[in-house]
């Protein structure tokens, strides 16, 4: 068996997600010696795609008889890679329900998400296949590259920082993080999102809390850097589903704070015993609790679930689905 996985993002630029989903797949494949393909003109048995932008090509392998299988609802922060409508992440757009009823087999990575497909009407066959995550990858050695993530922002090691990361320039998300940021002055907060400096007041720019930082997405090296040493992570965008970030949160074994209704990612939120505050003035009582150390942390339960969808069960996980879908195409 030789599947090819194949992901060209438009925008070059490995802290997008569909980038590091692709990454976790060929990972998890070699650690089993499945040898891959990456280019789509090669031979293989099997190919996986990532984006619904490939239509075209999914519909030429479909022609092919080849099996396709399609990775769904894994990198919702990722322009290239998206499969929910931006403007309305609890629908399909038409697009991503042609393209899903069109392939052999759907991946997703709960059961929650496997109702939303289904409930928008997609009738593929739908498997239940963990993200990965690469768990050396926020392991801390105490070497420099850990610490880039302080120098590049001139961030003093000694003080605490939490991190969110946001699907889209939202202003409600952004009015959130800076009543947060006020009522919470001992930490820094860093909230990362694709900026759209436009859609910001001139007021919003004016009245934002000095130890908020809005800040494009980074690259692979800082993105491990902060994880590794953030004191928090704050989900507080849930309309938008992200398992992928969430496991890495988890394996660098940083405490989960979360703005409910937790919605498409309630499993794994659950499943990492995250801190959970109903609106944003529980969320800064739980901030203030963790920072005076009244809280228990977290860590053993994060990072046994993180553990438990490493790359390796990934492999695992994808082999047997690979498998079967070649098995039944043959039928």
């Amino acid at each position: 068996m030789k599947p090819c996985i194949y992901f060209e993002p438009k925008i070059k630029n490995d802290n997008f997600e569909g980038a590091r989903l692709r990454k976790n797949i060929k990972n998890a494949l070699e650690i089993n010696n499945i040898s891959y393909s990456k280019a789509i003109i090669d031979t293989y048995d099997i190919i996986h795609f990532i984006s619904i932008d490939d239509e075209l090509k999914i519909n030429d392998a479909l022609e092919s008889n080849i099996p396709v299988i399609f990775s769904a609802l894994y990198c919702e922060s990722d322009e290239c890679a998206r499969t929910s409508l931006k403007s309305q992440p609890t629908s399909l757009s038409q697009k991503a329900v042609r393209v899903l009823n069109k392939v052999d087999c759907v991946l997703v990575s709960d059961t929650i998400s496997k109702k939303f497909l289904i409930n928008n009407g997609i009738k593929t066959k739908i498997e239940i296949v963990t993200p990965g995550v690469n768990l050396s990858r926020f392991e801390k050695h105490n070497d420099f590259k850990e610490d880039i993530f302080y120098s590049y922002y001139q961030v003093d090691k000694n003080k605490k920082f939490i991190v969110s990361i946001s699907t889209s320039d939202d202003k409600n998300v952004n009015k959130k993080m800076s009543f947060i940021a006020k009522h919470c002055p001992d930490i820094l907060f860093f909230h990362f999102s694709p900026i759209n400096k436009n859609s910001l007041t001139t007021s919003f720019w004016k009245d934002i809390p000095s130890n908020l930082k809005i800040c494009p997405l980074i690259n692979s090296e800082l993105y491990c850097s902060m994880m590794k040493n953030a004191f928090a992570y704050l989900s507080i965008d849930n309309n938008y589903h992200s398992p992928l970030l969430l496991l890495e949160v988890m394996a660098s074994k940083t405490p989960i704070i979360a703005l409910s209704p937790l919605q498409m990612n309630e499993e794994y939120l659950e499943a990492s015993k995250a801190y959970v505050g109903k609106n944003e003035e529980e969320i800064c009582k739980i901030i203030n609790q963790l920072n005076n150390n009244e809280l228990e942390y977290k860590n053993d339960d994060e990072y046994k679930f993180a553990k438990n969808n490493s790359i390796e069960v990934l492999g695992k996980q994808l082999i047997n689905v690979y498998e079967k879908i070649i098995r039944e195409k043959k039928q």
